[in-house]
């Protein structure tokens, strides 16, 4: 590999990371559909999880169907990344326009194969702009120009439910979203809990009484179905009026009600022309972005992008005829370290709520869980921040100081949005330990791509297993979250060794890594199922089994620090140096 310092073509990554920022947005948006598109087409929790299957399933699909093409005729050599990238979003934007026809029709499998196309297009975006990046500059800096666009990308996740939240419900009440004073009664809380319900149907019978599209008898009924749900809350809400303290059993008891009782309402079946009106406000995002797609490809196609596909058919020789996975040990190994990166990376966060919810982990309420899960994400967005530090032109000194700025910023913007929006986040404090263990992670993994991802897979092995056995579970939860901070740069980590010498194939090799994002579909279910267990046993080595479940984190950050030992290894045999850079400016 060309050891030759290359400054990074700023304006033209500039125009590139507005893609990244794209791809958080709407994936993050997506957790606002679910509970809309369960509510109004009556659905399951694992019916409701097909939101997200949609998305994962036409990465894996994009990838492979742009992998069959290029066998044939290898579509970046031949078109170029410019051209590419811009049909990507293209096909994004016919995504996202065709929210409007499925609101209209009020169709669920609609909606399915909507965000399916917008998936689509992000697979060919993905496939292109992964490796365009790493190639805007020298290669040693690859990795951390890829940070740089997963922290752009950390924005879009961080912004978009907000932005798309308030498109769709309006701006929050600040006394609603207020969490409860910390010191009130469990039994306090769930009255409170109660209400709400309760509130939210009247709300809708309020809104089917203005219905006049539907027929009248299907109204009706449907009228009485709610209203026989707000006479039962009232019967447990007088009763939680008396009691003024209860025993945790007592709690439990009217929790396990109002739970039986919520599915009950989840049951209710809705007039079709009342779902289509409370489906309308789904069209105006997704029209936004539609446009948003279409002007950024229109601006990618204008951009100053130099398109490194031409240069690299002229300098790298043939090789072979045909192009084989197994040739590139690099690649396939790669493989497998995205699908379990995207997995493990998922299945912390998707299965934290349920850890949490556990009497050891102290019961935490639904109400509750919101502000521990924009902590796991922002702990990634804290990372890529610190992580894109090495890409800029500045001293050795300055990198240093800010390594220990910028993360402490990022998280000042995490305890500042959730303190605006009404929550309680001062137990958070302790997080800042956490922080500065990442920091000096940092400095240890250096500038070298398979150095840094041992050393933060090492890193998470050790959080996942001290989680696993620390006796207070207030402390506890925090090694589980921290899993966060040392994800953060795996992604960049891996992709950069994965394609290390891949020359002309690298359009092919991308394709198959972009494919296994499929492992952010899999390794939660592996977890989630280990879970269940709970439900017909005491629990395993003293703890339940939810908590016991957080062993699968333990092993895929084992085979992740392998990847980052022996890949460096693999390359050096093939006479590829991936060393650390010795000047601090790139």
């Amino acid at each position: 590999m060309d050891s030759n310092q290359q400054q990074t073509k700023w304006s033209q990554f500039l125009s590139l990371i507005v893609v990244f920022f794209f791809w958080g947005f709407v994936a993050a948006s997506n957790d606002i559909l679910i509970p809309v598109f369960k509510k109004w087409f009556v659905l399951s929790q694992v019916q409701s999880q097909l939101v997200a299957w949609a998305f994962y399933v036409a990465y894996f699909v994009g990838s492979a169907v742009f992998f069959l093409i290029s066998i044939k005729s290898d579509i970046l050599q031949k078109f170029g990344y410019k051209k590419t990238l811009a049909v990507g979003l293209l096909l994004s934007a016919l995504g996202a326009f065709l929210f409007v026809p499925a609101a209209a029709a009020a169709n669920f499998w609609f909606f399915l194969a909507a965000l399916f196309i917008v998936g689509l297009g992000f697979s060919v975006q993905q496939i292109v702009a992964n490796p365009l990046a790493i190639k805007m500059g020298s290669p040693q800096t690859g990795a951390h120009r890829l940070t740089l666009a997963g922290g752009i990308n950390s924005l879009g996740t961080t912004i978009g439910p907000i932005l798309v939240g308030i498109a769709l419900f309006g701006m929050g009440n600040d006394k609603e979203s207020k969490t409860a004073d910390k010191d009130l009664p469990k039994i306090e809380v769930v009255k409170s809990e109660y209400i709400t319900h309760k509130n939210e149907l009247a709300k809708n019978i309020e809104d089917l009484r203005t219905d006049k599209s539907d027929d009248v008898k299907s109204v009706e009924s449907t009228i009485n179905a709610v209203q026989s749900n707000i006479d039962a809350l009232d019967v447990e809400i007088n009763q939680l009026n008396n009691i003024s303290t209860a025993s945790d059993l007592q709690v439990d008891e009217f929790s396990d009600k109002l739970g039986k009782i919520k599915e009950k309402s989840s049951a209710i079946t809705y007039p079709i022309e009342f779902v289509k009106e409370n489906l309308k406000m789904v069209k105006i995002p997704f029209i936004v972005l539609g446009v948003a797609f279409i002007l950024v490809s229109i601006f990618m196609l204008f951009s100053k992008i130099e398109d490194p596909a031409k240069e690299e058919e002229e300098n790298i020789e043939e090789g072979s005829a045909k192009f084989s996975i197994l040739k590139y040990p690099q690649l396939y190994l790669g493989m497998l370290a995205i699908f379990i990166y995207v997995g493990v990376e998922v299945s912390i966060i998707s299965n934290l709520p349920a850890l949490l919810h556990t009497k050891e982990f102290g019961g935490v309420l639904e109400h509750n869980i919101a502000p521990f899960v924009s902590l796991y994400w922002g702990s990634l967005m804290i990372g890529r921040w610190n992580g894109s530090i090495n890409v800029f032109n500045i001293s050795k000194a300055t990198v240093n100081i800010l390594k220990f700025v910028v993360p402490f910023v990022a998280f000042a913007i995490i305890i500042g949005a959730n303190t605006l929006s009404g929550k309680d986040v001062s137990s958070f404090y302790v997080y800042g330990f956490w922080i500065l263990a990442f920091i000096v992670m940092s400095f240890i993994g250096g500038k070298t791509a398979g150095k840094t991802l041992m050393i933060f897979g090492i890193a998470g092995v050790l959080m996942m297993l001290i989680g696993l056995v620390y006796p207070d579970k207030e402390i506890a939860k925090y090694f589980f979250i921290s899993g966060g901070l040392f994800c953060s740069i795996m992604w960049p980590s891996i992709f950069d060794l994965a394609i290390a010498g891949l020359g002309k194939n690298t359009g092919k090799a991308s394709s198959f890594l972009v494919m296994m994002i499929l492992g952010g579909g899999v390794i939660p279910l592996i977890q989630g199922w280990l879970c269940d267990f709970d439900k017909t046993s005491e629990g395993i080595f003293g703890i339940t089994w939810t908590h016991f479940s957080y062993i699968i984190p333990v092993l895929c950050f084992v085979y992740l620090a392998f990847y980052g030992f022996i890949t460096p290894k693999i390359l050096k045999k093939q006479g590829i140096e991936m060393g650390e850079s010795t000047s601090a400016g790139h």
